[in-house]
């Protein structure tokens, strides 16, 4: 979605609606739905309910007030509230008339004193109602919760959740990305289909490197100058070299403009290594740059790695990065691994585009092996541009798409990075991941590419719940310890019984 420079994720108005059923008492449902009411707008959740009789349904003529009112209002996505038993028929007739993404959950009774006079019965209307809504085919827009039936503060943070699934689904919903292509040659696992992407809502501007090297060419001389005082001010380390800041800056400028013209959410550029011959610097702290603002870029034209950024992007509501699944750990890194699984800790690399506030101690370097490359007997030149650093500790989460025919397949996992020296160039973090080792086994290899997008929080219920909303019907999840993967060898995992033979 096209945000400001600077907002993360979009804005969500929310909907809240409560039905009961007209042989339990309508005030039961109403008590119920109000303390929810009231908890949300302490929490700064203001939410939108229909005015009058609607705002209880009773009736298919409540269900479609309430659905018409809600849409006229301009909501994003409705909490179906069943304060009671609920009328099903109605209960679904809500969700056929209203368009968007519905939350459905229902009331928990409160405290035993009172089941004889304001016992709902929810828990069995809920089985009602959703079948009632899988019966119309509508249940593909709905979400339940794990534990649906819920007091007032569950239904809270409920609602919270659900706020962060909906800011996912409605920035995928309304993204455009711009691809700066085409795909370097040697690196024929970043490919893409489109009908892929655009089949969670995602539309492509194919674009290319030239389109890029003409934006550049048409900037004029000094136009960029408060870019590259500000590039200068964020990373004092910029060589004092006034070309190389010129064509910083100039890069810059052309992506931003490129961005406010086509109303981009993300972009691809080539990278390796025609832009660097091209355009003499190496594109990487002006991702980092962009990532920061709420402009994720991704590396040698990967679409899936986009894609996957800014659906992380808008479930943290922050900076991502995009590094690729890189290197194992060798146990002498550090004394402290010797408390960790060496087999789950995965070094997590990437030339230098993560944001300088995700880095300890960040410095502009050069492309290490772009330079053997590409400059090989002189100075660093056209591979200058990296930001180098620690990956600073933090929580994580790790996701990627992928082509599964003309849909997505995805996974998700969460992890830590450590506070440790990776010893080794690039903005690279020393990560532990619990289950790594089984799952890049059976998983990863063979599914999905090098890169991964990575959010420095733990959103991974956010974006599996986003990513069903969304149609992705396969989402790979480490399995937990003892349960083998599909054709894995669980006499070699040790997942068979332990033996107590003796003989």
């Amino acid at each position: 979605m096209y945000l400001p420079l600077g907002q993360y994720s979009p804005d969500i108005r929310l909907g809240f609606v409560s039905a009961s059923r007209n042989c339990f008492p309508r005030a039961l449902a109403a008590e119920r739905s109000e303390r929810i009411i009231a908890l949300s707008r302490d929490a700064g959740i203001e939410l939108v309910v229909p005015e009058g009789e609607c705002a209880i349904i009773e009736t298919r003529t409540h269900a479609a007030d309430a659905a018409a009112e809600l849409i006229a209002s301009g909501v994003d996505a409705a909490v179906l509230f069943l304060g009671n038993f609920s009328p099903e028929i109605e209960d679904a007739a809500f969700v056929k008339a209203f368009p968007g993404p519905v939350l459905l959950i229902a009331a928990a009774e409160e405290n035993a004193m009172t089941l004889l006079q304001k016992r709902g019965d929810a828990l069995c209307g809920l089985l009602s109602a959703a079948l009632a809504i899988r019966k119309r085919d509508v249940q593909d827009r709905v979400h339940i919760p794990e534990l649906p039936i819920v007091s007032a503060e569950e239904g809270l943070a409920e609602i919270q959740h659900f706020i962060k699934m909906i800011k996912v689904v409605k920035g995928a919903r309304n993204a455009t990305l711009g691809l700066f292509g085409p795909r370097p040659r040697d690196f024929e696992s970043c490919n893409y289909n489109l009908a892929s992407i655009q089949s969670i809502g995602v539309e492509i501007e194919e674009l290319g490197l030239f389109d890029l090297q003409n934006e550049i060419k048409a900037i004029q001389a000094g136009a960029s100058s408060a870019i590259a005082s500000e590039q200068k001010a964020g990373m004092p380390s910029i060589p004092e070299d006034p070309q190389f800041k010129t064509r910083l800056s100039d890069y810059e400028q052309a992506i931003r403009n490129f961005r406010e013209r086509l109303k981009l959410s993300g972009a691809a550029s080539q990278c390796w290594s025609e832009q660097e011959f091209s355009l003499k610097h190496v594109p990487c702290f002006i991702n980092g740059r962009m990532a920061d603002k709420g402009f994720p870029i991704a590396c040698e034209n990967d679409a899936y790695s986009l894609v996957a950024e800014l659906l992380a992007q808008y479930a943290s509501d922050n900076t991502v990065t995009v590094l690729d699944i890189n290197h194992s750990i060798p146990g002498n890194l550090h004394e402290s691994l010797k408390h960790y699984p060496l087999k789950d800790m995965v070094g997590m690399f990437h030339c230098g585009n993560t944001a300088g506030k995700l880095l300890k101690n960040p410095e502009m370097k050069y492309q290490l092996i772009m330079k053997r490359l590409m400059e090989p007997d002189t100075d660093p030149d056209i591979t200058r541009g990296t930001i180098e650093g620690q990956i600073s500790a933090s929580p994580i989460t790790v996701c990627q798409v992928h082509g599964h025919g003309d849909k997505l397949r995805a996974y998700i996992c969460e992890g830590h990075f450590l506070d440790l020296d990776p010893k080794t160039f690039g903005c690279t973090g020393t990560a532990y991941i619990p289950g790594f080792h089984r799952f890049y086994r059976h998983v990863l290899l063979g599914r999905y590419h090098h890169h991964a997008a990575v959010a420095f929080a733990h959103v991974g219920g956010v974006l599996y719940d986003a990513f069903k909303l969304l149609g992705i019907e396969v989402i790979d999840t480490p399995l937990p310890d003892g349960m083998p993967y599909p054709g894995e060898n669980v006499f070699r995992a040790g997942l068979t019984p332990q033996s107590r033979f003796v003989g």
